[in-house]
């Protein structure tokens, strides 16, 4: 998949609410940290852009057979997030899987 093509996935995954959202402890700990609500957490990964990507697409080290897509993105003013995407391959429609989505433990690489 191309940039645009994962983008356009999750921003159509968000919409449809299809999307699986694994719930790792980073991922929880981050969004009540921030007091953010699940609403919150899709408004912003629907304006993630070409601009966010990070990295990608990398092979997913876990399913060598899978892409990854990395974005990097303020959710609020001085707090950055760290999203790690890819399409999910466990259903036999299109959806995205969202791996990551919480603080950003370093900087943008791709400023």
């Amino acid at each position: 998949m191309t940039v645009t093509e994962i983008i356009n996935l999750l921003h159509k995954s968000i919409n449809d609410k299809t999307y699986d959202l694994v719930p790792t402890m980073k991922n929880r700990r981050s969004r009540q940290k921030f007091g953010l609500t699940i609403y919150e957490i899709e408004d912003f990964l629907k304006s993630i852009t070409e601009y966010d990507l990070e990295s990608g697409p990398i092979i997913d080290r876990d399913k060598p057979n899978e892409e990854l897509f990395v974005f990097m993105k303020e959710i609020a003013k001085n707090v950055l997030f760290y999203v790690k995407v890819k399409k999910d391959s466990t259903t036999n429609y299109d959806r995205i899987k969202i791996i990551s989505c919480h603080e950003a433990e370093y900087g943008r690489k791709n400023v």
